[in-house]
């Protein structure tokens, strides 16, 4: 029989750690965790589970501390876990199937990172709504999906490369043994741990920066330097390291070209960054990331003609995407067609009527223009559907504008309500002093 262990290192995991191994019992044969230094429950908790326990000393090296746990394994293929990723029942009989394939000595899984909100860029990739079938992570309204190599068969030798950001692929890669992919999905939920992801960052990013200092001839260095600095939004530092691996590197991959654009945007050279998602799209045509990030860069330039043509363009592509009906909009106005503006809103409106941002431009375009009625009338709309919504500026326009009409009791209804979801909203506060008193 095919055994399959399960390698893992951990540090002060007791949150995440039990959601983990539930999550591969009866996938896995053998649980291997190397323990960096806990000082909470992590190590009773992996000896609940059966796991064979080992400690390690850490010496700010990821793949130091992973390739212990790969030396302890004995099964036939190892799979590679962190304490805050999981496995679906579903995609048990997937992994399992896929190591009876004699001709594949690794595959790449889908790592799917949730996250709090749809505008939370992960490396290159923009999320998209949760609209999975998985019982994992379902109560999460957005992902991104990159491919990782985490399950491979246990061969001589086998290691990971990088102090940081560690990676087998290489090692299959150098020597030529063949790699698959899989249509099995790694749950990851360290993202939406703000922050336990604050403290990761400044710690990433201090290993990526001696990792480029001691080994400053290597692409993958920098390229580790420049995706923590930006999710440090260190711009500065991301435009020197991403600059640094285009001179080191030959074959470019499409997250340096985004990050870099992303860097430029952030630090106001927009047309720096334009060219470089140019170049992403001829090669991806369909890219999330730059399809909705190079018509606002155009519009940051002040290039609208060519902001709005990018906007159109992308939109029927990813509808989804709350900042490209934003983005029209506000390039619309500035081009002096605010109608059209609100023609795009309502549009997206139909299709998304619960995007708050959404409601709150429109209803900014409505008291721009003078349009007081209207601008109340899809206040109310926007309460309906979302009656939490607004932090309160939607109550006080709708109640205010009964009270003018002589329409009191409904507009102490929605003044009440208002006051009780935003007590201290100065709008509401002064309303409250207006009109008589309910009986």
């Amino acid at each position: 029989m095919t055994t399959l262990s399960l390698a893992m290192i951990v540090k002060n995991e007791e949150a995440n750690l039990p959601r983990c191994l539930a999550s591969v019992q009866g996938l896995v044969d053998e649980i291997v965790v190397v323990d960096t230094g806990s000082t909470d429950r992590t190590v009773a908790i992996a000896e609940s589970f059966g796991a064979k326990l080992s400690a390690f000393t850490w010496v700010d090296d990821f793949s130091a501390a992973r390739n212990e746990s790969l030396r302890r394994c004995t099964g036939d293929w190892i799979l590679v876990l962190d304490a805050d990723e999981a496995i679906d029942p579903q995609d048990h009989t997937r992994i399992r199937a896929a190591l009876q394939q004699p001709s594949t000595a690794a595959f790449n899984l889908t790592l799917r990172s949730y996250v709090l909100d749809g505008g939370q860029v992960c490396m290159d990739v923009l999320p998209t709504p949760n609209d999975s079938a998985y019982t994992l992570g379902s109560e999460f309204s957005h992902y991104a999906d990159v491919p990782g190599l985490r399950l491979c068969r246990r061969v001589p030798g086998l290691a990971f490369e990088g102090r940081i950001h560690e990676l087998l692929t290489p090692f299959f890669l150098a020597r030529s043994l063949p790699i698959g992919s899989l249509d099995a999905v790694i749950h990851h939920f360290g993202k939406v741990d703000v922050d336990r992801e604050a403290e990761k960052k400044v710690a990433y990013l201090h290993l990526a920066q001696a990792q480029a200092q001691a080994d400053p001839q290597s692409p993958q260095a920098w390229f580790n330097l420049m995706s923590q600095a930006a999710l440090a939004a260190e711009w500065p530092r991301v435009i020197q390291a991403a600059e640094t691996y285009l001179r080191l590197e030959r074959q470019v991959p499409l997250p340096v070209l985004t990050t870099l654009a992303l860097a430029h945007q952030e630090t106001g050279s927009p047309r720096k960054g334009v060219p470089l998602l140019q170049k992403v799209l001829s090669a991806e045509p369909r890219h999330r990331l730059a399809l909705v990030l190079l018509p606002q860069l155009l519009l940051q330039a002040g290039l609208l003609p060519e902001a709005i043509k990018a906007f159109r363009h992308a939109l029927p592509i990813h509808p989804d995407v709350a900042d490209l009906h934003l983005g029209l909009a506000r390039a619309l106005v500035e081009s002096g067609k605010s109608a059209e503006a609100v023609e795009a809103l309502r549009a997206a409106l139909g299709l998304f009527p619960k995007l708050a941002p959404l409601w709150e431009r429109l209803i900014q375009l409505r008291l721009a223009d003078g349009q007081q009625a209207q601008a109340t009338a899809e206040a109310w709309e926007a309460l309906r559907a979302l009656p939490e919504g607004g932090g309160g500026h939607w109550h006080a326009l709708v109640a205010g504008f009964l009270m003018q009409a002589g329409q009191v009791p409904q507009a102490r209804a929605i003044l009440d309500l208002g006051l009780k979801l935003h007590p201290s909203h100065e709008g509401l506060q002064r309303l409250r002093g207006l009109g008589p008193e309910p009986h």
